[in-house]
């Protein structure tokens, strides 16, 4: 029998902050999962070392497939995808961890929530940790609050950029066959063109709690243990435009109004949004230290 839910990992050369995914997956109160782990053209003895470490704690839940050249995040994806079966799905990077509880909360609210049409997966509130590695060893400098929303699934939303990281999403398998797998042909964003094609047809619900840890390393000693959002900064701006391009041109090609025009507005949009939400919270956070939290009448 196919276990409930498929842990995706990729990896590639970074045993360090690996072996904290590997705990945080066994050290779930869920444990009806499999673990793939997809070292993307990365050395394999150090993979195979710390799955060996914790071959007790795994109980034959893990796969590894070696990669022997690296081919992408995204086509790591798909690669873990295609090893697995499964009801649900979730990416679990090898630089971010989860609360104990993440996959049996998520995994109750699909369950519980299935008769709503089209709710076809969901996330959890998520919390930020700044960290800096060094001399092997990681430091978290503070942690933040980083996607808070009771409506990060909004596809308006979504279509000005990312609302959410991959750990804390947990979606239906059997979307695949509708949207399908990870585009391949994108070396950063993948996850975010794959989350606009999913909320074109599905919905995504929200659980407010903190349970998605998302790792930031804003300065890396090495360049394998920075963040694709540091590190590719650059590529992060230029896909990000070919993008929004692409389904432009898909409207204006078509004659209609579709996900170019309204991610064009949507981007356009999203720094005033921030601006506004800033000012916000600047505002209850001035009511709290001079009224103690009450609004003034």
């Amino acid at each position: 029998m196919d276990p409930r839910v498929a842990i995706i990992t990729r990896t590639k050369n970074r045993p360090l902050l690996l072996r904290w995914a590997l705990e945080s997956v066994t050290n779930q109160t869920f444990s009806d999962w499999i673990h793939v782990i997809v070292n993307d053209g990365g050395a394999p003895a150090a993979v195979d070392k710390l799955v060996a470490a914790a071959a007790k704690r795994y109980a034959g839940r893990c796969r590894v497939i070696h990669q022997a050249t690296s081919r992408g995040m995204e086509a790591a994806s798909n690669a873990g995808l295609r090893a697995s079966a499964s009801r649900y799905v979730v990416i679990h990077d090898d630089d971010d961890t989860w609360h104990p509880e993440f996959l049996q909360k998520t995994v109750q609210f699909l369950e519980t929530e299935k008769t709503i049409p089209g709710l076809a997966g969901v996330i959890t509130y998520v919390e930020r940790i700044i960290e800096k590695i060094q001399d092997d060893r990681i430091t978290t400098i503070r942690r933040e609050d980083f996607t808070a929303r009771p409506d990060a699934g909004l596809l308006f939303r979504m279509l000005g950029g990312n609302t959410f990281p991959p750990i804390a999403f947990v979606y239906q398998r059997d979307v695949l066959d509708t949207i399908g797998y990870y585009r391949e042909d994108l070396p950063v964003l993948g996850d975010w063109e794959f989350n606009v094609r999913f909320l074109q047809t599905y919905d995504i619900g929200v659980i407010r709690e903190r349970l998605a840890y998302y790792h930031y390393r804003p300065a890396a000693t090495t360049t394998n243990y920075d963040n694709s959002v540091v590190d590719a900064d650059d590529k992060h701006l230029l896909y990000g435009v070919l993008l929004h391009n692409e389904w432009l041109r898909q409207d204006l090609k078509s004659g209609r109004v579709g996900i170019g025009v309204v991610s064009n507005l949507a981007r356009e949009l999203r720094p005033v949004n921030a601006r506004l939400e800033h000012l916000t919270r600047a505002k209850k956070g001035l009511a709290q230290r001079i009224f103690g939290g009450k609004t003034p009448r």
